[in-house]
């Protein structure tokens, strides 16, 4: 559940335009201006559409409202004046035209612009779109201008083939300042995706897009309206989705395609070639096609040449996916049986897994049937590559040339099941794993093929059927006769417990496991994962958080082998984290940078939501756990698509949305059939604190059920938090009472960390009747990532609920501001408002208020006692207004 390694999903500013938003890049155009003013111009060079000439338009328009001394004058490149020599100096030297000019020629053509230059009003500017397009003598005559100071220059030029030699050289020199432009960043992408939709996307979506596009933003905007166009791009359960990564759409379809058709017939032959073939050694390449057209695709900066980082092989790929897609849908048949049998006469490149499913899949493609072994391995790599429909189709072709008993059949089959299974399609998985039931070959030798079928069926009973106890059943019955598969069942059978919530029978065996060094380090990772979140929720987080953070430094798993390992210690790791109080910590684990390891994407998602809510920014929350909720519509292998509807039930009460946060709780009671439960006791706790603030009838009820299942578990975190609930259900028309106060002492005891005096100093403080201590504390709270329900407030908006919370957590306005994406102004009217409805004068009193509470004298109170707990008396608390 850990955003580890992908964006935090933080806000981006956005500049709002006709039809379309773009990315704020003031950065940008700042450096460009101090560029002109601390050199003689400025050139941005970047890659086609990554907004270059929107950027300089955006300057020469603030310069224009700014009313500077500046002349502004454009020298455009259309083709029909870079056709003649110094054609585009024509806004400044008139429409005549001659031959190509000599040195006496040069030198009067640079005297003419001078003059031209001499007669505007104020400080020109020369302003040059696509500097790479002019001619020779052109660059000379512009970078002769710029020396010589007769004007500044503004210009935008590709970074391949770069700018000609003559405004190269001012560059080196400094004379002329280089301002890169890369395209969106990831956060840049998700955020123009949910402005520009008009709600959440789902996380897969964006990564996608992302990955797609390269972050440029022409091809993002033109990719969106074209899925969006082929019903592509839909939305589900109010966020949106890509549905079918096989449609690009017409409308950037004509784009690229119109990108290509610039491209030599030789250079067309390499961006074909790649395209179908995947990366490709660049030896394969030599027989194939000319190396001047490889030399020119690479200074286009179409193609890039790399090292792989596992063989070290140089291959040669197109830099965009997005082109490689199109190329794919459009290149005709005729033409792909003719490239493909111009680079098999050099070999095919099989050791690639992208290069090996792509040649194989082209080859089907052109009627021709590849070796059963060069299918057989693409379809494992298509399926290390979460591709489940590539996956159907290489197997289809490779089990027509095997027998059904085949062991490489049989594997096939299994391979296919198990990626059925993290698509969601379950009955496919069950049809093959049957059919691989009939042919399982008995005795030792068919050992290992029997443990991996048990495993997968197992699989689908607990994730597919809610029925764990059939799962270990099935796990326990195969039969095995070496210690290895003995001691992987014994794990397989206690992570299964984990993943049930039913630490009470695996928690004390999975501790006793791990002691032991003499197992394989790889059986010993497989439950890593489920051990950390037992020993967190049992209340034992500095100890579960020591022993992650200890297998993260020293982690030696072979992720390519087994890819979700480092996800699972990663994931429990970020939430042990969270529930010890520190959101930053849990952003932040020890460095890991494994290419192999496997994430799902609407998972991490929902880690993403866990970090804005930690922090109060419950709107950029709410619209993570949506966008998680439409990935889970379409697939939720591991059950957690439950937590995702209980986290958006818990977001949606802070921001005072009582039918969004009432549908999301029945949507998680009614999804509880193969919903994954190792993290039950968390869901349960975020149900409840919605119930307590919806203000609904059984929410005491509530409180006491997650206690009474906690305690009998044995995980002190989750009876620590319900206690705590309880008391304030119960401050809300009373105070609570001595017995219950004490009754939560006695389970924060046993919840390492911080929260566990917190919770105690404000359960005290509301038995108490102590507002003003009670807001304070809620605000040190709030700090920590806990929210503490307010039953009362209902007649405030979900943005002045959320400012208001932050105001409780003790966060001045412009630190609001900041976190919020919002300006102070607009924060401190929010706050203005805030007040004047509650009818509270300074911000302790507006904590007092959103703790339920009517005024009541304060009464000091120091605790103290055996948990540890601090002096809440001296809880300082902001009053800035």
């Amino acid at each position: 559940m850990t955003p580890h390694g992908t964006s935090r999903g933080r806000a981006v500013r956005l500049i709002s335009t006709a039809g379309w938003p773009l990315a704020d890049r003031s950065p940008l155009r700042e450096a460009a201006v101090q560029a002109l003013d601390e050199a003689s111009g400025a050139v941005i060079v970047g890659d086609p559409g990554v907004g270059k000439t929107t950027l300089v338009r955006e300057m020469t328009t603030g310069l224009e409202r700014a009313a500077t001394e500046q002349t502004v004058v454009w020298l455009r490149t259309p083709a029909k004046l870079i056709a003649t020599p110094w054609g585009i100096l024509e806004p400044l030297i008139g429409a005549e035209h001659g031959p190509e000019p000599g040195v006496d020629e040069v030198g009067r053509l640079i005297e003419r612009c001078r003059r031209a230059l001499r007669d505007l009003p104020g400080r020109p500017l020369l302003v040059i779109d696509d500097l790479h397009l002019v001619d020779a003598v052109t660059a000379v005559v512009v970078a002769e201008i710029a020396q010589t100071q007769a004007a500044q220059i503004l210009a935008t030029c590709r970074r391949q083939p770069g700018p000609p030699a003559a405004v190269g050289t001012l560059l080196r020199q400094n004379l002329l300042h280089q301002v890169d432009v890369a395209g969106l960043t990831y956060d840049e992408v998700e955020a123009v995706l949910t402005t520009a939709l008009q709600g959440p996307v789902a996380l897969e979506t964006i990564w996608k897009t992302w990955e797609v596009t390269g972050g440029n933003p022409l091809y993002l905007r033109e990719l969106v309206r074209s899925l969006r166009d082929a019903g592509a791009m839909v939305e589900v359960d109010g966020a949106w989705v890509w549905n079918d990564r096989g449609v690009v759409g017409r409308r950037l379809t004509d784009l690229i395609q119109a990108e290509l058709a610039t491209l030599s017939p030789a250079e067309r032959d390499v961006a074909d070639l790649l395209a179908l073939a995947g990366p490709t050694a660049i030896e394969l390449l030599a027989g194939a096609i000319e190396d001047a057209a490889l030399t020119a695709m690479t200074d286009r900066g179409l193609v890039v040449l790399e090292a792989d980082q596992h063989d070290g092989v140089l291959r040669a790929r197109l830099v965009h996916p997005v082109h490689v897609d199109v190329i794919r849908a459009t290149v005709p048949p005729r033409r792909r049986r003719i490239l493909y049998e111009r680079l098999q006469n050099e070999s095919a490149d099989v050791t690639h897994p992208a290069a090996l499913f792509s040649t194989v899949d082209w080859a089907l493609s052109c009627g021709v049937t590849p070796p059963v072994e060069d299918l057989i391995a693409a379809a494992r790599a298509a399926a290390k590559l979460a591709d489940a429909r590539l996956v159907r189709r290489l197997t289809e072709a490779a089990l027509a040339h095997l027998e059904p008993a085949d062991p490489r059949a049989l594997d096939l089959r299994m391979t296919r099941a198990q990626s059925d299974r993290f698509a969601g399609n379950f009955r496919a998985a069950r049809e093959d794993l049957d059919v691989v039931a009939a042919h399982l070959p008995a005795g030792v030798e068919g050992e290992q093929l029997r443990w991996r079928h048990a495993r997968l069926v197992a699989n689908l009973q607990q994730y597919g059927a809610d029925d764990v106890d059939a799962a270990l059943t099935t796990i326990e019955h195969v039969e095995l006769t070496t210690p290895p598969l003995w001691q992987a069942r014994q794990v397989d059978r206690l992570v299964r417990l984990a993943w049930a919530g039913d630490y009470r029978r695996g928690l004390g065996e999975l501790e006793r496991f791990a002691e032991r060094k003499d197992h394989p380090q790889a059986l010993r990772a497989s439950m890593l994962g489920s051990l950390i979140a037992g020993l967190g929720q049992a209340g034992r987080l500095e100890e579960s958080l020591r022993l992650a953070d200890d297998a993260l430094r020293s982690w030696q798993t072979d992720s390519e082998r087994y890819p979700w390992l480092l996800w699972e210690v990663l994931g429990t790791r970020f939430l042990a984290a969270l529930w010890i109080g520190d959101p930053e910590g849990a952003m932040n684990p020890p460095h890991i940078d494994d290419p192999m390891a496997k994430v799902d994407d609407a998972v991490v998602q929902v880690g993403h939501g866990r970090y804005h809510a930690a922090r109060g920014e419950w709107s950029l929350a709410t619209a993570q756990f949506r966008g998680a909720l439409s990935r889970f519509a379409v697939r939720d292998p591991s059950g957690f698509g439950p937590t995702a509807s209980a986290n958006l039930s818990y977001s949606l009460a802070a921001l005072g949305d009582r039918e969004g946060a009432t549908r999301a709780r029945r949507d998680y009671e009614t999804a509880q059939s193969g919903a994954s439960r190792v993290v039950y006791g968390d869901s349960q706790m975020r149900v409840a604190a919605a119930s307590v603030a919806l203000g609904e009838d059984d929410a005491a009820q509530r409180c006491a059920d997650l206690d009474a299942w906690s305690s009998h578990q044995g995980l002190w975190l989750w009876a620590m938090h319900a206690r705590h609930l309880r008391c304030v259900v119960e401050a809300a028309s009373n105070r609570p009472t001595r017995m219950q106060v004490d009754h939560l002492t006695h389970a924060a005891r046993r919840v390492e960390g911080p929260l566990g005096p917190l919770v105690v100093a404000h359960a005290q403080a509301l038995a108490e009747g102590d507002a003003v201590l009670a807001g304070r504390l809620a605000g040190r709270l709030a700090e920590r990532g806990v929210w503490i329900p307010e039953c009362r407030v209902t007649h405030l908006t979900s943005r002045q609920r959320e400012i208001a919370l932050l105001v409780r957590a003790g966060l001045s306005n412009r630190e609001i501001a900041e976190r919020l994406t919002l300006s102070v102004r607009t924060v401190d009217t929010h706050v203005g408002n805030i007040f004047e409805r509650l009818g509270v004068g300074t911000r302790s009193d507006l904590a007092s208020v959103l703790g339920g509470f009517r005024a009541r004298p304060r009464h000091r109170l120091t605790v103290s006692g055996s948990v540890g707990l601090v002096e809440p008396v001296a809880v300082g608390l902001r009053s800035t207004y």
